[in-house]
């Protein structure tokens, strides 16, 4: 075998001097490739030198310390001594890529690191190429990404919770923990104002042990608008850092917050801006700049709970209306039994007697007195009777209906006032139609016998009344037709309103009757109205009922 002397005066082999001229060859070719690269790329040995490296690609190591061939671990991590573990051994000894990251000392940043091993012509490891990427920004995508998904999941839990008719006073406990939780930060708040103008904690995080100090604090002690609290952050369409306008001693105002060394934070309303139920308030120890994504996300909290206090306000409102209304519909019992026994039954004694009285007595003028008693007593009757009618169909929330032809009821309704028509010799015309099948509860019998009372009560002595039933398709249409005063039209539109009579020379009454027939048709989700009577003076009075499937 040959031998060779080297430039250092050094006796080689042919070997030797082979893989020399290799390793000057690749270690040209990776230089050259380097050059193109960004990323910090070095060629380590066995011995843990440096060999090459794109040192112009990183600012962040002295010029001293690339001179010559220094140890990877002084030149990169700054360290006296070889890593424990070395990763760099490992490659050398089994021949397989290593990858990991690691917070780099030169800069302070996240770098991925990989280790690739070159090989000789003996397939043995002789250099480990150590390839360094800046994956920081990368990282706090990733982390803002985490943070997002956290934010939403968070808020979709609270709303859910809310929907499913949690407590309010849990899920506001469970909503300080997560968003102290999401936003990694020592406190988290809820304060509601009251009348007063005084501030009390419903919820808190980080705040319990001094819950009872919160108690009775005033908006000036809370902070007012924030602006001399260092670094603090507020909700005001955009993120940003207020920091304190003269020194850190001018924190006076924010004893609360200074003696726990609280620097930032964060406030957001809770309800409406014009009446807000009180704040969400968020600090912590560490110099931050709160995000507009985080501002959204505990605004997103916020609005979960003034959404559930809504709710529970509506709730609480509608409790005490339903209360309220039990209370009226007890009172409308209470108020129809005393109708119908208390008052019904005296006044039913009194029309006994006077009828009696007025059979008995012989003077005229006596006769004409009771008369007037009587006819007051029947009216006085009328109005309980009907009273207690439109209580009933007051409190009506459930009423059967079955099939029914309508000429039946007409008929049956027209055969009740014979005599009253006989009394004025009114002439009655009836024209029912063939098909006219409806819906109905019995209770519709009582529309057509207060329309055609009316109709007889207020019609001239030998006048005709006309009742007719049509069929309109869908619908079915009865009408009574008069001869009388009629309806003026300002009068119209409220005759069949309870209590409401129409002016004179119209309809008088009790005012009931007429809302009971809209009551009733209501029921029937039917129409009602009157139109005036073409032929003549007087009015039609007309009910369109639904006809059967």
């Amino acid at each position: 075998m040959k031998k060779y002397m080297s430039k250092r005066g050094i006796h080689i082999s042919d070997y030797e001097m082979k893989n020399e001229e290799e390793k000057n060859f690749q270690l040209d070719l990776l230089r050259k490739t380097f050059g193109s690269i960004q990323d910090l790329i070095v060629v380590i040995d066995r011995d843990l030198r440096i060999v090459t490296s794109n040192w112009k690609n990183c600012e962040s190591i002295p010029s001293r310390d690339k001179q010559g061939h220094p140890y990877c671990y002084s030149c990169l991590l700054k360290r006296n001594t070889p890593c424990e573990p070395c990763h760099l051994l490992e490659v050398f000894t089994t021949g397989i890529c290593k990858r990991f990251d690691i917070e780099d000392p030169l800069d302070g940043k996240t770098k991925s690191v990989e280790l690739s091993p070159i090989f000789d012509d003996n397939n043995r490891v002789t250099m480990v190429v150590r390839h360094s990427k800046d994956i920081t920004e990368r990282i706090n995508v990733e982390k803002i990404l985490k943070m997002r998904e956290r934010q939403h999941a968070a808020v979709a839990k609270l709303g859910q919770h809310g929907l499913s008719g949690v407590e309010l006073d849990l899920l506001m406990k469970e909503s300080v923990k997560l968003v102290a939780q999401t936003l990694d930060v020592e406190y988290c708040r809820i304060m509601k104002q009251e009348k007063d103008g005084n501030l009390v904690m419903l919820a808190g995080v980080g705040w319990e042990e001094d819950s009872n100090r919160t108690e009775g604090i005033s908006q000036e002690e809370e902070g007012g608008n924030g602006q001399d609290i260092l670094c603090y952050t507020l909700y005001n369409g955009e993120p940003g850092i207020v920091e304190a306008r003269e020194t850190k001693d001018k924190f006076s105002g924010y004893s609360l917050l200074r003696d726990h060394g609280l620097v930032s934070g964060m406030d957001v309303l809770i309800g409406r801006r014009d009446k807000p139920f009180g704040t969400m308030n968020v600090h912590t120890t560490q110099k931050r700049m709160f995000t507009e994504d985080d501002i959204h996300f505990v605004q997103s909290v916020a609005n979960v709970l003034a959404e559930s206090i809504s709710r529970k306000e509506n709730e609480e409102r509608l409790e005490k209306y339903t209360k309220e209304l039990e209370d009226t519909t007890g009172l409308k019992v209470l108020f129809t039994d005393i109708l119908t026994h208390d008052l019904l039954n005296p006044a039913n004694i009194i029309r006994g007697f006077t009828e009696e009285l007025i059979r008995l007595e012989d003077d005229k003028s006596k006769q004409k007195l009771l008369d007037k008693v009587h006819k007051n007593n029947e009216k006085l009757i009328e109005m309980m009777e009907s009273a207690a009618k439109f209580i009933k169909l007051e409190s009506v929330s459930n009423i059967r209906f079955e099939e029914q032809d309508i000429v039946p009821i007409l008929e049956k309704t027209i055969s009740a006032f014979k005599d009253n028509i006989g009394k004025k010799d009114i002439t009655l015309v009836f024209k029912p139609a063939s098909n006219c099948r409806i819906m109905a509860n019995p209770l519709i019998e009582e529309v057509f016998v207060n329309l055609l009372s009316n109709a007889i009560k207020y019609s001239p002595k030998k006048e005709r009344i006309i009742i007719s039933s049509m069929d309109l398709g869908d619908k079915c249409r009865v009408q009574i037709t008069d001869f009388g005063p009629g309806i003026s039209n300002e009068d119209k539109p409220r005759i069949f309103e309870r209590f409401r009579q129409a002016d004179k020379g119209s309809v008088k009454g009790s005012g009931l009757g007429l809302a009971i027939v809209k009551r009733i048709v209501d029921l029937h989700k039917g129409e009602v109205g009157v139109d005036d009577n073409p032929l003549g003076t007087g009015s039609i009075f007309w009910v369109n009922l639904k006809k059967c499937d």
